[in-house]
């Protein structure tokens, strides 16, 4: 079993509750089960043979949006987030996957995206001359949840490329970096789908990876580099990072008022993982007239709405709701107008709960309203 490489985290963490009131799952459900202790408990019964995966244990497996908010509060270095992806793949190799895992698996293998949305319409929202080129010096990689159910955002994108004279590209046959797949369990087909579309991103000659979606530059950064993939020395970019260069080379000149206050979700793989958090408040703070404030919970203590690999939103709809509510609640006490992410998956799973107080926008939305 893979748990057996995680026993020191599942050993201390069923004995710890010093995690249980920032667990972003345990805090919405108020189950003692969605707490990092929870989880401790069930894989150490598994881990020594006292139990094994039984329908209700692989539904409280897959009742974490492995925001990793746990994982930083922690000053023993246990890593919750790793033990429960090592038991989804336990799951999957015993086939054991629950319906819905297994409906969201072949969806991506069929189709390249989790919604099971046809590849042919992957862009239809986008317009305009050059956008598929099979040269370029910048690959802009959307992902699935910007292509299919955030358009704006690419579209807000393609805005800047354009303004900045940038020499850019998007892949025609673009499909998922494969990081949904690893997050369900299934690391084999994971790596397949990677290989295909490292592949595909190596043909374009790029010099630098620009995507928009936190996931998949945790995919193209991390991941890749783990499976042995290489990306040919391509720079990966956020676009938080690439917009925040733009403007710093002069490339950019923003002279339309923005939003009059904004406050900034960071989030898991951008904030917490990779330490990226000045580049986003570098953006905004160059446009005039935008007073950027601060949530309480911020930086790498910031609130999750369930973004790694989409995937959340898909399995828990109503608990991706609860969380998404907690961190609407938390940016609106800053009484900024605008809640600006960095993610689309993010976007999208706000974009669930209703209210009323707060325009939710991308940082790239944001600065192509000014341009």
């Amino acid at each position: 079993m893979l748990i057996t490489d995680h026993a020191a985290t599942i050993e201390a963490c069923r004995f710890c509750f010093m995690c249980r009131h920032v667990c972003t799952l345990g805090v919405a459900s108020g189950k003692e089960s969605d707490t990092p202790r929870g989880k401790g408990l069930i894989l150490f019964k598994i881990l020594k043979g006292h139990a094994d995966y039984g329908a209700d244990l692989v539904d409280t497996l897959y009742r974490c949006c492995l925001c990793g908010l746990c994982e930083t509060w922690c000053k023993a270095g246990c890593r919750p987030p790793a033990a429960v992806l090592a038991a989804r793949a336990d799951i999957v190799a015993q086939g054991k996957a629950p319906e819905q895992v297994r409906q969201i698996k072949e969806r991506l293998v069929q189709t390249g995206n989790p919604f099971g949305l046809p590849p042919g319409e992957r862009f239809q929202a986008l317009e305009g001359p050059n956008v598929f080129r099979e040269r370029a010096e910048v690959l802009y990689y959307a992902g699935c949840d910007t292509a299919y159910r955030q358009p704006r955002i690419a579209q807000a994108l393609l805005k800047i490329f354009r303004a900045a004279e940038a020499d850019f590209t998007l892949l025609a046959g673009e499909r998922s970096t494969g990081k949904p797949l690893s997050l369900l369990g299934y690391p084999a087909e994971a790596r397949a789908m990677a290989e295909d579309l490292a592949g595909q991103i190596r043909a374009t000659r790029c010099r630098t990876l620009v995507t928009g979606c936190p996931s998949s530059f945790d995919a193209f950064t991390r991941d890749y580099p783990a499976m042995g993939l290489d990306l040919g020395g391509i720079e990966v970019l956020h676009a938080a990072q690439y917009l925040d260069r733009l403007l710093a080379e002069g490339r950019l000149a923003p002279l339309l008022s923005a939003a009059t206050s904004a406050t900034l979700l960071d989030g898991t793989y951008l904030g917490r993982t990779h330490g990226i958090f000045d580049p986003p408040r570098r953006v905004l703070g160059k446009l005039a007239g935008l007073d950027l404030r601060e949530m309480t919970w911020t930086r790498e203590l910031a609130y999750s709405a369930g973004e790694p690999g989409g995937v959340f939103q898909l399995l828990q709809p109503e608990l991706s709701r609860q969380v998404a509510a907690r961190v609407l609640e938390e940016a609106a006490k800053t009484g900024a107008a605008v809640l600006a992410t960095t993610c689309p998956a993010t976007k999208t799973a706000l974009a669930e709960v209703e209210q009323a107080s707060l325009e939710v926008l991308d940082v790239a939305e944001i600065l192509a309203q000014t341009l």
